[in-house]
């Protein structure tokens, strides 16, 4: 079986030629990244981007808040960029507001997490992005992989920020036959009620990136409560793995940045609208497995199914 360094590369390799567009001139052909902070998350993609962009690449850093570069918008525009790959929803956010007057500029925006609440896409047709998130029915598969005896998931989440999604995942799971158990709430301190209401009904719950659930403090206790009560929880980020989530399931943030600079070259050299773009799903699935947290809810996972697994925490 082929290792995951020779799979990535042959990825990069296959996506580039998938989106490979006609050759033509790039030397005026400069661009932007946008990030809205220093974190892996973002210098990651960034960094995987300009490798396979090969085009000229200049970065700007809002370093969590745009009051400590007041004046970066004109540094930004000073470079003529072509096109914006913003990194982050604070950067995605300042891109969308940045080129409302230069619709020229197309924009791309990656890592935003739940990206429909900021209606990126919302009144303007140059930005095109990937999602942060892998789709339902991709987590939900490998969930069943993991548990193939799970039927019956629980989901809290807000109507306000998460009903799209949740309409996508109660198609998925039906199509999986699973059947979805789900609370809408409007505030954070009503998400331990919550769960309290569904937990006999349920063998499994999904966690959403929904502002209104997702807390540091509800995922605290998540973590302890699904150990309690002996459920696998499906998380999205490796740090709720590491929090003590049985299972989470999210994009490769590398893949994520091959994956911008496809679509970059597609619409700098292939004129390509980013409208007819959209946002796309993201390429590429890490899967993290906390064995301690498996053990301790009696969860007995094969060794096809952790031979899948990205990273396990042990």
């Amino acid at each position: 079986m082929l290792g995951r360094p020779i799979l990535n590369k042959f990825f990069i390799f296959l996506i580039c030629c998938v989106f490979a567009a006609p050759a033509e001139s790039s030397a005026q052909q400069s661009i932007a990244i946008l990030l809205s902070d220093s974190e892996d998350a973002y210098s990651i993609p960034a960094a995987s981007f300009e490798e396979a962009a090969m085009l000229p690449v200049t970065t700007f850093n809002l370093e969590g808040n745009i009051r400590k570069k007041p004046n970066l918008k004109d540094e930004l525009f000073q470079a003529k960029p072509a096109l914006i790959f913003a990194l982050g929803a604070k950067a995605a956010y300042l891109a969308k507001v940045w080129t409302k007057d230069k619709p020229d500029v197309p924009v791309i925006f990656g890592m935003v997490l739940n990206w429909k609440r900021y209606k990126l896409l919302e009144d303007q047709d140059n930005i095109a992005g990937i999602a942060a998130e892998m789709a339902p029915g991709t987590q939900f598969v490998n969930l069943t992989t993991f548990v193939p005896n799970v039927r019956k998931i629980g989901v809290i989440y807000s109507e306000e920020y998460s009903g799209e999604i949740f309409e996508d995942a109660k198609q998925a799971a039906q199509l999986l036959g699973l059947e979805l158990v789900p609370v809408d709430i409007e505030r954070s301190d009503d998400f331990q009620r919550a769960f309290r209401k569904i937990s006999n009904e349920i063998d499994g719950f999904w966690v959403v990136n929904d502002p209104v659930t997702y807390s540091l403090q509800n995922m605290a206790w998540l973590a302890k409560r699904c150990i309690k009560e002996r459920l696998v929880c499906l998380g999205q980020s490796r740090n709720i793995t590491e929090q003590g989530i049985a299972l989470a399931v999210n994009p490769d943030i590398y893949n994520i940045g091959t994956q911008a600079a496809s679509m970059a070259r597609n619409i700098l050299l292939g004129n390509q609208s980013p409208k007819n773009i959209g946002v796309m799903a993201p390429l590429g699935t890490n899967i993290h497995v906390n064995l301690k947290t498996a053990d301790r809810i009696g969860l007995e996972i094969s060794h096809a199914a952790l031979d899948m697994a990205t990273m396990v925490f042990d």
